[in-house]
């Protein structure tokens, strides 16, 4: 039976602050299944459906495909979004179609959507399988959840697998009998991709031995969950520890953990800044290299998407910073509005000109450049000018942020330092 479990998933889940389900319609079987079930408990739910198809175009059949989706949706009832994407041509298909997948949602959700995808329970055994090959942890062990919540830009979006703990055998028995028509990707047989070769060459060699491989698998998976919910908490106790400002770690306290605890925390740190994780030898090097270099130095350690920086007893993990042309100098010529900087940040004029004198700030030229050496200013406070280099030194900034803090000119003058210091003689 399917629509019972289902039923009590949502019942389960459902909360008043959802708006839509969206629906991530291939028009598979299992696609399919999920769709008309979700139709068919309409009533129960009470939300409206929306269908996403992904036309990847990777098919002679890809149009048919998108046309088939569309008439379902005109059958049910419910709105269609066929989403035509690129997929980048990279060592990895797979990889490029579901990232071109992620974009294609990401283009449709809204606050108040919860995102339904029909992955069920020989996904996730396969999904185990490929993780195990690939040498994964605790946290890759658990394979996919339920439920989840996903960063899609601003949004936090739910994602839910209400079919996780259902098999396929099911799945197919229900879409025979309600006469449900689907589509068969023809890429589903191509054992060159690792996914159908499990699926279709090693799965079922396992279950002629062992009947119930999958549905052990998805708990093997779901007692990895449980680890890895029990790894977080020993995590978060330790960050709480280690954390210094900006979501920093102070490497005196790491010094003091285990091996097994100092990579869990970093892993930890690591995601709640949402950056990429690093395999194992790239997280032991965070370690050797970076953490443990000389405390002059100023190591760097990147991998894809990720740097990590070592400043003092200070460490750093950031998005790769965008080089600044040379030289900049931006003219603020409404300053009654935000100025939109090279680094990405908006600066707006409260707080921009916090301290200065305003008449100065209003009759005078304004404009923001970055350091280029040589800057000198007598703060507020203080008997002669300095250099700017020497006290960003002194207040413990990071080199490679130097050159980003924003210098605030008028006409021609070096007014402020932007969050440290302002200059004498522009002072409110």
């Amino acid at each position: 039976m399917l629509l019972p479990p289902l039923k009590s998933f949502l019942q389960h889940h459902l909360h008043a602050n959802i708006q839509r389900f969206v629906v991530a319609y291939s028009g598979g079987v299992d696609s399919q299944v999920l769709l008309h079930a979700l139709v068919s408990l309409q009533e129960m739910h009470q939300k409206p459906i929306v269908m996403v198809h992904v036309h990847h175009g990777l098919s002679t059949f890809a149009d048919d495909w998108a046309t088939h989706a569309e008439h379902t949706a005109q059958h049910y009832g419910i709105t269609c979004i066929v989403k035509k994407v690129i997929v980048a041509k990279t060592a990895s298909l797979e990889s490029a179609a579901r990232e071109a997948r992620y974009q294609a949602f990401q283009s449709v959700l809204m606050a108040g959507d919860v995102l339904l995808l029909a992955h069920h329970q020989n996904d996730q055994a396969e999904t185990l399988l490929l993780r195990l090959l690939r040498g994964s942890g605790v946290r890759g062990l658990a394979a996919m959840q339920d439920v989840a919540v996903v960063p899609f830009q601003t949004l936090d979006i739910p994602c839910w697998r209400p079919l996780l703990n259902i098999n396929r055998q099911t799945i197919e028995q229900y879409a025979q009998q309600q006469g449900l028509a689907w589509i068969n990707d023809d890429s589903n047989s191509n054992i060159q991709l690792n996914r159908n070769y499990l699926r279709h060459l090693v799965l079922p060699v396992l279950q002629q031995r062992w009947p119930s491989v999958s549905q052990q698998l998805a708990d093997t998976s779901q007692r990895m969950r449980e680890a890895d919910e029990l790894l977080n908490t020993l995590a978060a106790m330790d960050y709480q520890q280690a954390q210094l400002a900006d979501k920093t770690l102070n490497i005196d306290v790491i010094r003091t953990l285990t091996v097994a605890r100092r990579n869990n925390l970093l892993r930890y740190w690591l995601q709640q800044q949402q950056l990429a994780l690093p395999d194992y030898d790239d997280l032991i090097r965070v370690w050797t290299e970076v953490c443990l270099a000389q405390q002059d130095a100023e190591p760097l350690l990147a991998w894809r998407g990720v740097e990590v920086r070592r400043y003092k007893n200070q460490l750093f993990a950031m998005k790769p910073l965008e080089p600044l042309s040379e030289p900049i100098e931006i003219i603020w010529s409404d300053k009654n509005k935000p100025l939109l900087l090279p680094t990405g940040e908006l600066l707006t004029p409260t707080h921009a000109f916090v301290g200065i004198n305003v008449a100065l700030w209003q009759s005078g030229q304004v404009s923001i450049r970055y350091r280029q050496g040589g800057e000198k200013i007598q703060p507020v406070g203080r008997h002669h000018h300095h250099e700017v280099k020497k006290l960003l030194q002194a207040q413990g900034v990071p080199s490679w942020q130097r050159s980003r803090i924003p210098l605030l000119y008028i006409n021609q003058q070096l007014a402020a330092v932007l969050g440290y210091w302002i200059a004498h003689e522009f002072a409110a």
